[in-house]
C-alpha cells in the first residue's frame, strides 16, 4: 500500500511539474526594430505583469498550459494585444512590433501637392481621416459621416428630397472640389453623388484640404479639396462585409474583396442601401425622410510594369431612385399635379486610368471619362439633365537638386452638358452644351533649410467661358528640430465659373422658381490662412493640437436671394463682393492606455456686402452657415472583452434660415446637439458587432415646411392673412429623431 502512495505521490508530482513548465517570452520593439526598455507586458486574465529589460526581452516563468490574453503597452505607442494558446509543456517566444501613438501624422498623403509625401512634410495642412474615424459612429453615406470633421457642415438645401452639400469653412458645397484617387468630379451635382458612389469598406482614408486650392486643381476649388482615397489593391483585405439595420428600417450592406488576376492585384466593391418606409414623426402629411434605394459598384486592377511601375484601371458605377412628398405620394405619381412629390433617379458611370511611365523623371498619367444622368420631378415640374465629361492629365515630379523640387503638367478637361430648362436658353446666361478647359500648372518647392521649406505655383487656364485665367499661391513651412512644432501659412487667388443648375441646388427645387436679373460673371477671390500644429508627448498619451486661422475675400459673389421674393430664388452679381473669416482648433489625445479622445471647434463668420437703397453699404449674414460648431468623439476598448465603446456628437449653433415676410417661424435655427453612442464587440476570427443609438436626445427641426398642406398653392387666398406659400428652403438637417442601429463588419486578410 506504501508502494503505491509512493507511485501516485510521485506520478502527481511529475504531473504537477508538467503543468507548470511554461514559459512566455519575447522581445518588444519599435517600428524600425529598436528595443523598447521599460514597456509593460501583461497577462490579462491571470493579472500578471513585467516590464522589459533594455534589450526589449521579458519572460513570463511557470504557467500552466492554456490560452492567454497577453497585452503590451508602450507611453508614446499603440497598444498590441493578442491571444495565444499553448500545450503542454510547450514554451513560446513572440516578437512585438509597437506602432507610434503619432503615426497617423505620418500618414502619406498627396491633395497639397499632387505627389505623395508624409503628412508632416507637406506644405499645405492636410487633415487625414481613416475608416476608423467614421466606423465610431456608422453611416449608410460618406456625406452625413463628414459632419465629424471639424470645419465641414453636411448641410440640407431642401427639406422634401434632401439635397444637400459639404460645406467647408463655411462656403457653399459648390466652392469645393471633390476628388476620387485624385481626380476631380466636376461640378456640385456630380461631387455630391461623388461622396456617395464609393461603398466605405472600399475607402481607405479621406484627406481634406480647407483652403484655396485652384491654383493646383482650377475651378470649384475655392473652400478646399476633398479627396477620397480607395484602398490599395496589394494590401486590401481577400474580404471585407459592413451590414447595419436601423430602427427605421434603412439598411446598408458593403462587400469589397481582393484576389489576384495573373500579375495584376484586382479590388472590387458593391453597396447596396434601401430605405422604404414612409415616416411622418412631424404629422405634416410630408415624408420626415425621403425614400432610397442606391446601389453602386467599384472596381480597380494595379498592373505591374516596367521598373517596379505601376498602372492603374478602374470603373465605377452608381445608380440611385429617391423621393419624398405627401404621404400619399408613390412613383407612379410622379410629375401629378394632385399629390405633390420630388423624386430624382440619377445614372452616373466612370472609367478610367492612372499610369506610372517609364520615364526618367517620375511621371504620371491620368486619363478619365465619365457621365451623370439625372430625372427629377419637383411637383408638376420636370428636369432632365446629362453631363459627360473628359478629362486628362499629365504630370511630372522633378528632383532638380537638393533644394528644387518642380512639379509641373498640363491638364484638360471638356464639359458636354444638356437639360431642358430653360435656364440653359437663358437669354442673358446661355449655357454652352459643350465647354473647355486647358490649363499649364506648375510649382517649384525649395528647401531653403531643414526647417523651413517654400512653395511658389501657379495655374494657367484657358476655358471657352472663363476665357484666360491666371491662379498663383505661396506657402511656407516651418517646423522645430525635433518636429513638434509645425507653422504653415498659405496664400493665393482662386476663381468659379458659375453653373445655374449647381447653384446651392437652386434649381433642384419644387416651390420657388429661379430668376436670373443679368449676365453672370466668374467669381474670383484671395485667400490666406495660416496653421499650427503642436505635438506633444505627455506622460502617458500624445496631444496633438491643430489650429487654423482663414481669410477668404470675394471680388465677385453670386449668392442666391430668398428675401427679396417668396416665390423666387433670385441670382445676380454681387461685385462689392463676400468675405469669410474664421478659425478651427482640434486637439486630440491618445492615451497609452485605450483611450482616445478628440475635439474639434469652427467659428465662421460669413457676410455680403449689400448696397442698400440709401446708398448705405450693409453687411450680411449668409444663409445657411452655422458660426460656430464642436464636434467630438470618445473611444474606450474594455482589453479583455474586447468590447469598445465611442461616444460622439456635434454642437451646432443658430444658423440665419431663408424666412418669408412676416414668417411666424424664426429666423434662425436653434442650439442643437446631435449625441450618438456605440457599442462594439470584437472576435478573433475577424467579427464585429456592432448597435447603439443616434441623435438620442431626439431633436427634430421644426416647420421645415411652410403651408404643407397645401402644396400647389391652389388656396393661398382662403384663410391666408400673410400670403403664405408653400415653401421647402427653411429645412437645415434631419427630420428624423432618435434611432436604434445594429450591424456587424468581417474581415478577412
Amino acid at each position: 500500500m506504501k508502494a503505491w502512495l509512493t507511485i501516485c505521490s510521485l506520478w502527481f508530482t511529475v504531473f504537477s511539474y508538467s503543468q507548470t513548465d511554461f514559459t512566455i517570452s519575447g522581445r518588444v520593439v519599435n517600428s524600425i526594430g529598436e528595443p523598447l526598455e521599460s514597456a509593460t507586458v501583461q497577462l490579462l486574465k491571470q493579472k500578471q505583469g513585467v516590464l522589459t529589460d533594455s534589450s526589449g526581452k521579458f519572460y513570463f516563468n511557470n504557467l500552466i498550459a492554456g490560452k492567454y490574453m497577453i497585452r503590451v503597452s508602450y507611453v508614446g505607442y499603440e497598444n498590441y494585444q493578442t491571444e495565444i494558446n499553448v500545450g503542454l509543456g510547450q514554451s513560446l517566444f513572440i516578437s512585438v512590433s509597437l506602432l507610434p501613438l503619432d503615426a497617423h501624422l505620418n500618414e502619406l498623403v498627396i491633395t497639397g501637392s499632387q505627389r505623395e509625401v508624409r503628412k508632416t512634410e507637406s506644405i499645405t495642412n492636410i487633415d487625414v481621416y481613416t475608416t476608423k474615424h467614421f466606423q465610431r459612429n456608422p453611416y449608410t453615406n460618406l456625406h452625413e459621416s463628414l459632419n465629424m470633421i471639424p470645419g465641414l457642415f453636411a448641410d440640407i438645401d431642401n427639406g422634401v428630397s434632401n439635397t444637400s452639400d459639404v460645406q467647408i469653412n463655411g462656403l457653399e458645397g459648390n466652392y469645393t472640389m471633390f476628388l476620387i484617387d485624385g481626380v476631380p468630379a466636376f461640378g456640385a451635382l456630380a461631387g455630391y453623388y461623388a461622396l456617395n458612389s464609393i461603398p466605405m469598406e472600399m475607402i481607405d482614408k479621406i484627406e481634406v484640404l480647407k483652403g484655396s486650392a485652384s491654383a493646383m486643381y482650377g475651378s470649384e476649388a475655392i473652400a478646399g479639396v476633398i479627396n477620397i482615397k480607395t484602398k490599395k489593391t496589394a494590401t486590401a483585405p481577400k474580404l471585407s462585409v459592413n451590414s447595419m439595420l436601423t430602427s427605421m428600417l434603412e439598411t446598408n450592406t458593403d462587400i469589397t474583396g481582393s484576389f489576384r488576376a495573373g500579375k495584376a492585384h484586382a479590388l472590387v466593391s458593391a453597396s447596396g442601401n434601401f430605405f422604404n418606409w414612409k415616416w411622418d414623426l412631424d404629422k405634416d402629411n410630408f415624408m420626415d425622410m425621403p425614400l432610397l434605394n442606391r446601389a453602386n459598384f467599384y472596381t480597380k486592377f494595379a498592373i505591374p510594369h516596367s521598373n517596379n511601375l505601376t498602372t492603374n484601371v478602374y470603373g465605377r458605377y452608381l445608380f440611385e431612385s429617391r423621393y419624398g412628398g405627401e404621404m400619399q405620394y408613390k412613383l407612379n405619381r410622379r410629375g401629378s399635379s394632385e399629390v405633390y412629390g420630388e423624386a430624382l433617379t440619377t445614372h452616373q458611370w466612370q472609367v478610367g486610368i492612372n499610369s506610372q511611365l517609364p520615364l526618367k523623371i517620375p511621371t504620371t498619367l491620368m486619363a478619365d471619362l465619365s457621365r451623370h444622368c439625372q430625372s427629377a420631378d419637383f411637383g408638376n415640374k420636370n428636369y432632365r439633365g446629362a453631363q459627360m465629361t473628359v478629362f486628362a492629365q499629365l504630370l511630372q515630379n522633378n528632383t532638380v537638386d537638393k533644394t528644387n523640387n518642380l512639379t509641373y503638367g498640363v491638364a484638360y478637361r471638356m464639359y458636354h452638358y444638356t437639360d431642358n430648362s430653360p435656364l440653359s436658353n437663358d437669354s442673358l446666361n446661355p449655357v454652352p452644351a459643350l465647354s473647355h478647359i486647358g490649363s499649364l500648372y506648375f510649382e517649384d518647392e525649395m528647401n531653403l533649410h531643414p526647417q523651413h521649406k517654400l512653395v511658389l505655383g501657379s495655374r494657367f487656364e484657358y476655358g471657352n467661358i472663363s476665357k484666360f485665367v491666371v491662379s498663383p499661391r505661396v506657402n511656407y513651412k516651418y517646423n522645430t528640430k525635433n518636429g513638434n512644432n509645425i507653422l504653415r501659412l498659405g496664400a493665393g487667388t482662386g476663381y468659379r465659373a458659375p453653373n445655374l443648375l449647381n447653384e446651392g441646388f437652386g434649381a433642384l427645387n419644387g416651390s420657388r422658381s429661379i430668376s436670373i436679373e443679368e449676365k453672370l460673371q466668374p467669381e474670383s477671390t484671395i485667400s490666406a490662412n495660416a496653421n499650427y500644429t503642436r505635438i506633444q508627448k505627455l506622460k502617458s498619451a500624445i496631444l496633438t493640437i491643430d489650429a487654423n486661422v482663414f481669410y477668404t475675400r470675394f471680388f465677385n459673389i453670386i449668392e442666391p436671394d430668398y428675401n427679396d421674393d417668396p416665390t423666387l430664388i433670385v441670382y445676380e452679381n454681387n461685385k462689392l463682393g463676400a468675405t469669410a473669416w474664421g478659425f478651427n482648433l482640434y486637439t486630440e489625445l491618445n492615451f497609452s492606455f485605450p483611450l482616445k479622445l478628440g475635439v474639434g471647434l469652427s467659428y465662421n463668420n460669413v457676410f455680403e456686402v449689400e448696397l442698400e437703397d440709401d446708398g448705405e453699404k450693409e453687411l450680411e449674414q449668409v444663409l445657411h452657415v452655422p458660426p460656430f460648431m464642436a464636434n467630438y468623439y470618445l473611444s474606450y476598448t474594455f482589453p479583455g472583452p474586447q468590447l469598445s465603446i465611442d461616444f460622439t456628437g456635434n454642437i451646432v449653433s443658430p444658423m440665419l434660415l431663408s424666412v418669408v415676410p412676416d414668417d411666424y417661424r424664426d429666423e434662425r435655427s436653434p442650439w442643437y446637439t446631435i449625441q450618438n453612442i456605440q457599442l462594439t464587440k470584437k472576435f478573433k476570427s475577424g467579427f464585429e458587432l456592432y448597435f447603439g443609438l443616434k441623435n438620442f436626445f431626439n431633436f427634430i427641426q421644426k416647420d421645415p415646411i411652410l403651408r404643407p398642406f397645401d402644396p400647389f398653392n391652389n388656396n393661398v387666398g382662403i384663410d391666408n392673412p400673410n400670403n403664405y406659400r408653400f415653401d421647402t428652403t427653411y429645412g437645415f438637417t434631419s427630420t428624423q429623431g432618435i434611432k436604434a442601429f445594429a450591424g456587424f463588419r468581417f474581415t478577412l486578410r
